[in-house]
């Protein structure tokens, strides 16, 4: 029998079948909350430097706090503009994506993820010189 354990804060979990080594294997909440941060920003389109997560977890489930900017086409291409999906539709369908990924990596169940958009994000402007 193997336990997994996912340090105080994130719990353990049992996982037992044939082949597998007896031990356990401990996971910082830290490697957690960066695995979160850079899936986050991979699904969102932001940089990972700006993506804040918060773990909170029971027994083998966990709920994910999200806060980030969330981008944004720049204001003055209307073709963009008019092209781009509204923030709440794209929020809804990263949240979905967030909660699937994170649940395959953490190989637990994701009960919710909360994402708080904190600003705006928006394409930088080349320039030519």
């Amino acid at each position: 029998m193997t336990t997994v354990t996912a340090s105080p804060g994130v719990g353990s979990r049992t996982v037992a079948g044939p082949g597998l080594p007896a031990g356990r294997v401990n996971i910082a909440d830290r490697v957690l909350q960066k695995t979160a941060e850079r899936a986050a920003a991979e699904i969102i389109g932001v940089d990972a430097k700006s993506v804040h997560v918060e773990i909170v977890s029971a027994r083998d489930t966990a709920a994910v706090r999200v806060t980030t900017p969330f981008p944004v086409p720049r204001l003055d291409d209307t073709e963009a503009v008019r092209a781009a999906t509204p923030v709440l539709e794209a929020a809804r369908v990263a949240q979905g994506e967030l909660k699937a990924r994170l649940a395959r990596l953490f190989g637990r169940e994701i009960s919710r993820v909360d994402l708080t958009i904190s600003g705006a994000s928006a394409p930088q402007r080349k320039r030519v010189l």
